[in-house]
C-alpha cells in the first residue's frame, strides 16, 4: 500500500488541510461531529498523535495539545445545505490513508469546492415553490390550496435569494419568508373564497422548517456533543419562532 504525503508535510500544512475539510462541512451543514472526525483523522494521518478538534455551529479550533504546538482556528458566519460537499469531502477524507498529491493541489481541490457555484436561485425557487404546493396536497389540500401554497412559496422564496447577498440573519429571512407567504395566500383567499387557508399557509412554510438543522442537533446530542446540540436545536426552534411570527404578523394586522 502506497503511503500517504500528508506523512512527509509540515505540521502546519496537515492542520491547514484540515481546517479546510472541516470548513468546507461545517459550511454545508455537516453534523460537528463528523466535522471533527474528519479534521483528526486527516491530523492522524499526517502523523500528529497529540491533536485535538473541537467545533460549534459557527467555530473550528484543532490544533496540537501541548505548549509549542501550533493551532488554527475558523469562524463560520454563514451556513447552508449542500449534502453533495458533504459527501465529496467525507469520501477524501477516508482516502488519505492511500493520499497521493502535494499540499499545493490537496488545496487545489478543496479551494476548487470552497469556491464552487451555488446551484442556480432560479431552480430552488422552482423546486421550492413545487415542495411547498405538494405539502399542502400531502396536509389534505386541493387545487386551491396547492396554487396558492405554490405561488406564496415561490414569491417567499424569489424574496429570500434577492435579499441573500445582503447576508440577513436566518431568523429575519425565515419571517419575512412567513409573512409573505401568509398574505398571498389570504389575497388569494379574497380571489377565492373556498380556499382552506390553513392547509395553504402550513404547506407553503414547510421549505423553511429547519428540519435538517434539528436532526443534526439531536445527532450531536447522541454523539456526546452537547454544546453542539443544543446550539442547532436552539437554532432550530428559533427559526420556527421566526416563520410563526412572520404569520402572526399578516394575521394580527389584516384581521385584528
Amino acid at each position: 500500500m502506497a503511503k500517504s504525503t500528508l506523512a512527509s508535510m509540515s505540521k502546519e500544512q496537515v492542520l491547514k488541510i484540515a481546517l479546510t475539510a472541516g470548513k468546507i462541512l461545517l459550511v454545508s451543514g455537516a453534523e460537528t461531529y463528523r466535522v471533527e472526525d474528519t479534521m483528526l483523522r486527516i491530523c492522524r494521518e499526517g502523523g500528529m498523535t497529540t491533536i485535538a478538534a473541537f467545533c460549534t455551529p459557527s467555530l473550528i479550533m484543532i490544533g496540537e495539545e501541548t505548549m509549542e504546538g501550533a493551532s488554527l482556528m475558523y469562524r463560520v458566519t454563514h451556513r447552508g445545505t449542500d449534502l453533495t460537499l458533504i459527501s465529496e469531502v467525507n469520501d477524501m477524507s477516508f482516502h488519505m490513508p492511500t493520499w497521493g498529491k502535494s499540499f499545493q493541489d490537496t488545496m487545489a481541490i478543496l479551494e476548487e469546492k470552497t469556491m464552487r457555484k451555488p446551484r442556480p436561485a432560479r431552480e430552488e425557487i422552482f423546486w421550492s415553490g413545487l415542495a411547498g404546493a405538494f405539502f399542502a396536497v400531502v396536509l389534505g389540500g386541493g387545487p386551491l390550496e396547492f396554487l396558492a401554497a405554490l405561488l406564496g412559496s415561490l414569491l417567499s422564496m424569489a424574496f429570500v435569494k434577492a435579499v441573500s447577498p445582503f447576508r440577513p440573519s436566518s431568523f429575519w429571512e425565515t419571517t419575512m419568508a412567513g409573512a409573505i407567504i401568509c398574505l398571498t395566500v389570504v389575497l388569494f383567499r379574497m380571489a377565492c373564497p373556498d380556499l382552506v387557508m390553513e392547509l395553504a399557509i402550513a404547506g407553503g412554510v414547510m421549505p423553511y422548517l429547519p428540519g435538517m438543522a434539528f436532526t443534526n442537533g439531536i445527532r450531536d446530542f447522541m454523539a456526546g456533543d452537547l454544546l453542539s446540540g443544543t446550539c442547532r436545536a436552539g437554532e432550530a426552534i428559533f427559526l420556527v419562532g421566526g416563520v410563526a411570527i412572520g404569520i402572526a404578523t399578516v394575521l394580527g394586522i389584516l384581521y385584528l
